[in-house]
């Protein structure tokens, strides 16, 4: 079978990639994810926020610098890791570290404020962080990738990383270089099912660090140079996926170095076949830097790695499959064969047989236009009157006009459907409650700020209810969103437009991410409910926990955080949560808090996936025939007994579940 034809479902159970055909550089299908010329990079800036300060300040490249966020620290670049500084550390302890360690406050928002800025007053109290300068740093720099990658696609990661698909422009150099290979010679043995002939030696000189074959060289071993040769040579003999390789990796060096040229950023970049394998071999040789990984390389590199560190590895499935059998290293999970772990862990654990062997069939994907705006704040002392709400509203308000703005400036026409206000009470779950966001063409932060105080005002009308001569209300935690942001058709402003500034639809609805404790609803007579009500009933929900989930955890759009909270990446969707850290209480002491609460959050995730499962399952069952549900003596419907979860999905708690064993 071809690999036109052999698509996501069939794949290779070794490191060894098929043999190169005229078919894999011909065709107009080369960008199949199994096709053996494909090249992946990974590339991710250098301390990213710290290198953006250092430049925007004019500061030399030697300078221990470090990168405030209130008395914490966000980001330190490599000069001030020498002295044993590191993310989390206190302004004090790092200054004890390093006298000589310049500090640089991330920009804030302040009441009123057009512009974040860097004030000399800033205040968790007053403040809110604002990362939209490096926001608008990181997407110059995806500017440059999609302007050289004309052929191919950049897809951004983070703020700080992109991952991009070399493959076509890999293949058009190839045949710039090596012309005979343009057409299928006319006596070709199978047409273009046919070989292509041996390559020419590879020259890794321009290409960068080349993992060696037989793995990293211990200290002192200089058996293995620069490009991965043994004494002998013998390594660097590679077939034409390897010729692929070296040339994308001297296309990502162009890159980087344009980066470097324009922007004046340091980047490293990892060159692979797959994604996970770019991505990891990225931070092998780091600062300013790329690594490439070769297939026969792959056992060398991953069998010593723990394997709970790849990503979509960790977490409960990592530490279940450690302890079965008895494994710490990708090494040690090898003899475990795909039958027996399947049987273990159920069909879906095919994908984590395939990533231990440096498997990966996931393209790179461009990120669909921005779908939601999110400006959220930690706030302490707790909110207790509307007043301060809508302070920290005002606040919000105006870093969100900020980023439509801009956004507007590159997409005419983006506007969003709604405007959804996130609260958060002290030790409670997060609810959400939203309203349609009229179209005018005066936008200002005084408009959006109306809006959201009319959410404010309904959100925490139940919480100035007095209990015992004391206010309810304990909010930790706001955040304001945009969502469903989309292009209006030239000239249109959307029917809400023509009207004088209300939403068409009344009150505002409420989204909870919390259950209600009252139990299920009413029952309803049997022959009320249709399979279309049930459907029409979980398409809303299963909507509804989607939006709010997408908004209140979008993990790129959390200003006030450190990007280093606890993370959990889904494994059916593999959707990555990340809680935000207390911007005022940098220390390791809330770990346990931020841990309960990214538990609440995968819990709510996967009783999404749940419902959207149930809903699937509703779509295609048979319709039950009454008269084989058995009814108990009394006349009552008996209960079924509950569905064993098995698999994957056996490591993850049904919300429902986890309630009943709380009590």
């Amino acid at each position: 079978m071809s690999f036109l034809a052999s698509g996501s479902r069939s794949r290779r159970r070794d490191n060894q990639r098929s043999a190169v055909t005229y078919r894999h550089l011909l065709s107009n299908q080369a960008m199949n994810t199994s096709n053996p010329l494909r090249v992946i990079a990974h590339c991710d800036i250098d301390a990213a926020y710290a290198q953006f300060e250092m430049v925007r300040l004019g500061i030399p490249e030697d300078q221990p610098v470090g990168v405030r966020q209130w008395q914490g620290l966000i980001a330190i670049n490599y000069p001030a890791r020498k002295f044993g500084i590191t993310r989390h550390m206190t302004a004090d302890e790092a200054k004890k570290k390093c006298p000589e360690l310049q500090m640089v406050h991330v920009a804030t928002y302040r009441e009123g404020d057009v512009e974040p800025g860097r004030w000399d007053d800033a205040d968790p109290r007053t403040h809110k962080v604002s990362l939209d300068p490096y926001r608008r740093e990181s997407s110059k720099i995806i500017a440059i990738f999609k302007s050289m990658v004309t052929e191919g696609e950049v897809e951004k990661a983070s703020i700080d990383e992109a991952f991009l698909d070399l493959t076509l422009l890999t293949i058009k150099e190839i045949l710039r270089r090596h012309p005979h290979l343009a057409s299928v010679p006319f006596d070709a043995p199978h047409g273009m099912d046919t070989p292509l002939p041996p390559p020419p030696p590879i020259s890794w000189t321009e290409a960068g660090n080349v993992f060696p074959i037989r793995g990293e060289p211990k200290d002192g071993d200089s058996t293995v140079d620069h490009d991965g040769n043994d004494e002998e040579g013998t390594e660097g003999v590679g077939g034409w996926e390897d010729v692929a390789l070296c040339i994308g990796a001297e296309l990502m060096a162009k890159l980087r170095a344009e980066v470097r040229e324009n922007l004046g950023y340091t980047c490293s970049a990892g060159i692979a076949h797959n994604k996970t394998l770019a991505k990891l071999c990225s931070a092998w040789k780091k600062p300013n830097a790329q690594t490439i990984m070769r297939s026969a390389a792959v056992p060398a590199f991953l069998n010593p790695m723990p394997f709970t560190k790849i990503r979509n590895l960790g977490g409960k499935l990592g530490e279940a499959m450690a302890a079965e059998y008895q494994a710490n290293t990708v090494g040690d999970m090898l003899t475990v064969s795909l039958e027996e772990m399947q049987k273990k862990f159920g069909e879906e654990s095919i994908w984590v047989f395939d990533i231990l062997r440096g498997i990966d069939n996931t393209p790179v994907k461009e990120r669909t236009a921005t779908k939601s705006m999110l400006a959220s704040k930690n706030i302490n002392p707790v909110i207790t009157t509307r007043e301060a709400g809508y302070h920290w509203l005002a606040v919000l308000a105006g870093e969100l006009y900020v980023r439509l703005r801009d956004a507007r400036e590159v997409t005419d026409g983006l506007w969003p459907k709604s405007i959804v206000l996130g609260t958060r009470q002290a030790f409670k779950t997060s609810r959400s409650r939203q309203t349609n966001f009229p179209f005018t063409r005066h936008l200002s932060t005084e408009y959006i700020a109306k809006y959201a105080n009319k959410l404010w005002d309904e959100v925490t009308e139940p919480m100035t209810r007095s209990t015992n001569g004391k206010s309810a209300m304990r909010v930790d935690n706001l955040a304001l969103s945009f969502y469903s942001l989309e292009r209006l058709e030239g000239g249109q402003q959307g029917i809400e437009g023509f009207f004088g500034g209300g939403p068409l639809i009344g009150p505002s609805s409420t989204a909870s991410l919390k259950r209600s404790r009252s139990g299920s609803p009413a029952p309803v007579a049997a022959k009320d409910i249709s399979r279309k009500t049930v459907t029409k009933q979980v398409n809303k929900r299963v909507k509804l926990q989607n939006e709010v989930i997408e908004i209140l955890t979008d993990s790129d759009d959390d200003d006030d955080i450190t990007q280093d909270g606890p993370t959990w990446t889904c494994p059916k969707c593999k959707r990555v949560f990340r809680v935000s850290e207390q911007e005022e209480s940098p220390r390791k002491k809330n770990r346990e808090k931020l841990t309960a609460r990214l538990e609440a959050i995968k819990r709510e995730h996967q009783d999404f996936h749940v419902a959207r499962d149930l809903h699937h399952q509703e779509r295609h069952a048979k319709p039950v025939e009454r008269d084989k549900v058995p009814n108990n003596p009394n006349g009552k419907r008996a209960h079924r007994p509950p569905t064993k979860r098995e698999g994957i999905k056996a490591f993850f708690t049904p919300f429902e579940d986890s309630r009943k064993k709380k009590g």
